[in-house]
């Protein structure tokens, strides 16, 4: 069980091949004891002001606010390249374990994504964390990506034709879960003011889709799309972050 706890506990540890070229992101989410959560925030805090108060070892934590898994804490490690999965971090993980772990009850492991920087939008690693988070999870079918990332693209280069000012980032399973994940990522600071306007607000969008894509285009890509994802595929949550327990770069 110890050894168990080490591997999900240390970040960087690498189980999986990783390319060099590629923008790595990794989340884990964590249960606190019942009626420990103020002890198990605490002592998170103290760990990340110690180890994790740089750019390069940065860390941010969000409590889940809706979803089964409304209540837990996920740690997001961003903007990674291969080489910091080599690094030595006994240190860190000797102090998780004897100030973090007695308030833990149980983490989901860890959970590695890499960034598809040209499929998302108006995305920057420089901007600091959003106060808010909706993460739409996708369940590809085998041999259906292409379907998903027609309609996907397309939208996107419509969204920026007509200015659309929300951010969006989209992230593609490398390890840790099962089958083909997309992740998509929408960080917002005001639930009232949303996650984005279009230019003109009253553009009509299925009609500039299907004038920048072809005749009926809009309805043909989406119900491809619609198809290419499982039948139990798609999960929506949200979060909030903490920023106590998160990393303070000025």
């Amino acid at each position: 069980m110890k050894k168990l706890l080490l591997i999900l506990l240390i970040p960087f540890f690498a189980i999986s091949q990783t390319n060099p070229n590629r923008e790595y992101w990794q989340t884990n989410k964590w249960t606190a004891k019942k009626g420990m959560n103020a002890e198990f925030e605490t002592a998170v805090a103290k760990k990340t002001n110690k180890y994790n108060n740089t750019k390069e070892t940065s860390i941010f934590t969000y409590q889940i606010n809706t979803g089964p898994d409304q209540g837990k804490y996920m740690r997001v490690l961003g903007n990674r390249n291969a080489a910091s999965f080599d690094e030595d971090n006994a240190s860190e993980m000797a102090f998780w374990m004897k100030n973090v772990m007695p308030y833990v009850d149980s983490n989901d492991g860890n959970i590695r994504w890499w960034r598809l920087k040209g499929a998302g939008l108006n995305w920057d690693n420089d901007v600091p964390p959003a106060r808010f988070l909706k993460m739409t999870t996708y369940n590809i079918k085998r041999g259906n990506m292409s379907d998903f990332f027609r309609f996907w693209n397309n939208n996107i280069k419509l969204q920026k034709e007509l200015g659309y000012s929300g951010i969006i980032g989209v992230f593609m399973l490398e390890s840790g879960g099962q089958g083909y994940q997309i992740l998509e990522v929408e960080p917002y600071n005001s639930h009232a003011e949303g996650m984005g306007k279009f230019k003109d607000p009253d553009v009509n969008y299925v009609q500039e889709y299907n004038k920048m894509f072809g005749w009926r285009s809009h309805r043909n890509d989406q119900k491809a799309f619609n198809d290419s994802i499982e039948q139990w595929g798609i999960s929506i949550e949200t979060a909030e972050l903490k920023p106590k327990m998160s990393s303070n770069l000025k």
